[in-house]
């Protein structure tokens, strides 16, 4: 008791100071739990638990979250590193977002990553991968990242398009003529095609050739000769005519489909076709009636029945007999053979040359008034003409006064 009295004082002092170095290094060297308040993306509920260590990822350990690539830490609306050290605040909070593995086939070729970001788009723009025009992808880029996702891109090629003479450049993923062309928003229409066909294949590099079509249906008019009717007039005389009818061309109407490429006509199918005007034939009377009539030729009078203008050409021996068996000699006529027919052994008055039997064929005469009259080798001269030649009496028997 006398001690206590004695040494109670500096006991109680030694006492206090004691508490409170005790109390100061409890403090410092084994501080209090702060409460940690974690919020992973995606749970309605934040989650809080006591955390004695100032390390972020530390925090999310002792709520049994495992950091893996991708996964993203976010302190105060900022993305921090796994290794940031915490204030030692009481309820801070830290938002945990984990990443989803994407699944990626670009051209054929797979890419796998992980992502924590909010969307497809943003997790391509972290990867560096962008999306350019003629590029396809098969979800939305605003498609939320909260689940693995696998996704096929198809990268734009350059392809070039000629149509109407000019030529397009184009980038489209598509991988047939008609995907390409639907991309650049040069649809085929109506009878158009393309060059390769739609349904091809194209590969980067290619020409894409569009053939613009156009059909019209349009309606063409032919001419229909008339025909020619000739008649007999016992009242006119051998060589005078007579237009008893005026002919008229009739007309036949044809439908025809012309086909355009590229403004150019290339086809034209005839269709139906219709006589739209019958021709009107025309008649012609001919005398058939003899008379016999006198000329006064340079030669002396001459008597004649009918005369004919025509066209007189020369010719010469060629080595064979004549049409009539003879040998040719002058004054041998040579006309067609329709003539042949009716005039054999007709004699006429030529101008220039003389009096003429018809005894011989000139094939080359046929088609028009066209006689060839004969000259010895010795003596040929070529000449031809056109005169007005007499027919000398008698008239063929049985003729009607009409050569063809």
């Amino acid at each position: 008791m006398t001690n206590l009295k004695k040494y109670g004082r500096q006991a109680a002092l030694v006492s206090f100071f004691l508490g409170l170095l005790c109390f100061v290094c409890a403090f410092f060297i084994f501080p209090i739990p702060n409460l940690a308040i974690l919020w992973v993306a995606g749970e309605i509920q934040p989650v809080s638990l006591p955390v004695d260590n100032a390390i972020a990822a530390n925090w999310l350990q002792a709520a049994g979250i495992r950091l893996f690539p991708g996964d993203t830490i976010v302190f105060s609306g900022i993305e921090i590193a796994p290794s940031f050290k915490m204030p030692g605040t009481d309820k801070q909070m830290l938002i945990y977002k984990p990443a989803f593995p994407i699944n990626l086939t670009i051209n054929g070729s797979l890419n796998q990553f992980y992502s924590s970001a909010p969307t497809l788009g943003s997790a391509l723009w972290e990867q560096g991968i962008g999306i350019i025009a003629g590029d396809t992808i098969s979800a939305v880029l605003d498609t939320p990242l909260d689940q693995p996702l696998s996704v096929s891109m198809q990268r734009g090629r350059a392809i070039a398009i000629l149509s109407g003479g000019g030529s397009t450049s184009v980038i489209s993923s598509a991988e047939t003529v008609g995907g390409v062309l639907a991309d650049a928003g040069m649809m085929l229409q109506n009878l158009d095609y393309a060059i390769p066909a739609e349904d091809a294949m194209v590969l980067a590099g290619n020409e894409i050739r569009i053939v613009r079509v156009v059909e019209e249906t349009i309606l063409e008019d032919i001419p229909i000769p008339f025909s020619k009717e000739r008649v007999s007039d016992a009242e006119l005389k051998m060589g005078e005519e007579k237009i008893l009818q005026s002919g008229q061309d009739g007309v036949k109407t044809v439908s025809v489909k012309v086909r355009y490429e590229d403004g150019k006509e290339i086809d034209r199918i005839v269709g139906s076709e219709w006589i739209s005007m019958q021709p009107i034939s025309q008649k012609t009377a001919f005398g058939s009636t003899a008379v016999v009539q006198t000329y006064g030729s340079p030669d002396g009078s001459v008597d004649y029945w009918l005369t004919k203008d025509v066209h007189i050409s020369s010719y010469r021996d060629t080595g064979n007999p004549t049409a009539s068996g003879i040998w040719p000699y002058y004054g041998v006529i040579a006309v067609s053979p329709d003539w042949y027919k009716i005039l054999k052994g007709t004699s006429m008055y030529v101008p220039g040359y003389g009096v003429g039997t018809v005894l011989d064929v000139c094939p080359g005469c046929t088609g028009k008034p066209w006689i060839d009259v004969f000259i010895p080798t010795e003596d040929y001269v070529a000449w031809s003409r056109n005169e007005t030649i007499y027919f000398l009496p008698p008239a063929p028997t049985g003729f009607n006064g009409d050569l063809p």
